[in-house]
């Protein structure tokens, strides 16, 4: 499987070919974000952002199906640790799932989601 790409039985990562912001690097998150899937997301994102050039990375969470306090947390921990390399961190077209759980914990603003599906 291409390094672009994460492909578990309940979580697909791909690259957008869409250009929203420019330069930047967008990945379309889908399936379930929870315990058992977000470490693998967390070493998919380093891996493309460590090959990256851009500065700013949009995760989109509109294909999200399901999302724990593990999911939140890697979200999370993978803006803080991308931003001491320069690179900012947009979570985009939250779905309902992403949104709710954010929601639920208090932490809608701290994830900055826009948009919504």
């Amino acid at each position: 499987m291409p390094p672009e790409e994460l492909s578990a039985p309940r979580l697909s990562v791909r690259l957008s070919a869409g250009e929203r912001f420019s330069p930047h690097l967008e990945l379309i998150i889908a399936g379930e974000l929870d315990s058992n899937t977000a470490v693998s997301l967390r070493e998919c994102v380093a891996v493309l952002a460590a090959r990256s050039t851009s500065r700013l990375l949009v995760l989109d969470l509109s294909g999200v199906t399901c999302c724990d306090s593990a999911g939140l947390s890697i979200l999370l921990g993978i803006r803080e640790t991308l931003a001491l390399a320069g690179i900012k961190v947009m979570f985009g077209h939250a779905s309902a799932a992403a949104r709710t759980a954010a929601d639920r914990v208090g932490l809608t603003g701290h994830l900055a989601m826009w948009g919504g599906s």
